[in-house]
Formats: structure tokens, sequence, C-alpha cells
């Protein structure tokens, strides 16, 4: 119910405003185990056909002086009846001892080409550049927010599909990754397991839960 919500939301809101262009923005402090260890900012644009999604991420706590990071995520693409169509994806992670970068283009709902620095030796295990209906992390977790239940995502590092559903006992909205593997390393791995999120009076979530690793990153509205 809560997705069919969201969905006649989007039909209102992009019939009202199609002219116009609306932001929706939050920012949201990071914890895990009880402890702030960074911060959040996260910016979505939509102008008539487009949109475009920006976070930002940096240390910050007690923990900050020991474990220093900053991160950059952004997507950007069209919509066409509430369907977000990815062009282009890039993140970069800094630490005091890694510095990646990722950068993605998509093509026809295709993955068309894939840059990353350091450049991965080993080949990919997977052909990423045929599966159809894949879409960035981040423009699939704002296609659920727009009221779908499930989207293909390939980040550069694996390839899952995401499949939302509302649990009323909580009130959350359950996003499952399945169909997990990695484009580089062995596929047994899954080290992501699944996203929570709720969704008060606002487009953006006001809390997310990320399952990774054994360890849960609780993200909540400052």
């Amino acid at each position: 119910m809560k997705l069919i919500l969201n969905s006649f939301f989007l039909l209102i809101f992009f019939t009202c405003s199609s002219a116009f262009a609306d932001i929706f923005s939050k920012k949201y402090i990071i914890y895990t185990s009880g402890i702030k260890i960074g911060n959040l900012s996260w910016v979505v644009k939509i102008n008539n056909n487009n949109y475009s999604n920006d976070i930002k991420l940096e240390s910050g706590g007690l923990l900050s002086t020991l474990y220093v990071f900053e991160g950059s995520y952004t997507s950007s693409g069209n919509i066409n009846k509430n369907i977000l169509t990815p062009n282009k994806y890039s993140h970069s992670w800094k630490t005091s001892k890694v510095n990646k970068t990722m950068e993605l283009v998509f093509n026809n709902n295709k993955l068309k080409s894939l840059e990353q620095n350091p450049i991965e030796k080993e080949k990919l295990r997977l052909n990423i550049f045929t599966i159809n209906q894949t879409k960035d992390p981040l423009s699939s977790f704002l296609q659920i927010i727009f009221g779908e239940d499930t989207s293909l995502v390939v980040d550069g590092r694996r390839i899952y599909t995401m499949n939302a559903r509302y649990n009323k006992n909580i009130e959350q909205t359950i996003i499952e990754l399945n169909n997990y593997s990695n484009l580089w390393a062995d596929h047994k791995r899954s080290d992501f397991e699944k996203i929570t999120y709720k969704i008060d009076d606002d487009f953006l979530p006001s809390k997310i839960l990320i399952y990774f690793d054994g360890r849960v990153f609780r993200l909540k509205e400052s």
C-alpha cells in the first residue's frame, strides 16, 4: 500500500509541476553500534523529464580522528511515466589509505561502459553489458521510492536485484537484495544484505538502515 501511495503522489507531482525544477534534500547522521561515525547529505533534483541524485558523506564523531573518510555518489538520467532511465553514475571513496573512483555510463537501459581507478587487474566474470534494464544503485533506490517494487542494480562491483515490500507493523519499507553476484570476485560473497527505510511526510526517507557485512549502519535525519 505504501508503494501504491508513493506512485499516486508522484503522478500528481509530475502532472502539477512538470514545468518547474524541484529540489528535495535531507541531511543524516550515520551511526553504527550506537556510535556516530559520519554525516551524509542527499539532494534529488527533478526538472521536467530529467533527474539527478547527489549524495556526499564524510567522517564525523569521536572515531573520526582514527578513521577519516569521505565519499561522493552521483547519478542522473531521464524520467518517463515515473520510470527512471539512468545515463550516468559515478562515485568516489577516499580514506587515508584508499582513493577509489568509479564511473558508469548507461544507454538504452543497458550498461555501456565502466571505468574505475585503480583499474581492476582481473577480467569481469559476467558480461554485464548485455543485461537489459539495469540501473545504478541511486537510481534504483529512487525508483523504489517512486513506487516500484523491484529494480536490477549494477554498481561496478556487484549486480543484484532490489525487491521492496512495505511492512505495516514497523511502518517501514524493506528492500531485500537478491540474486547477488560480485563482478570481480567470488560470487558466493554477499556482504550487502538489505536496506530498510521510513518516509514520514516528505519525499525522502527520514530514517535508513543499511545491513552490510554483519553490521547495521543507521542513517537518522539530522
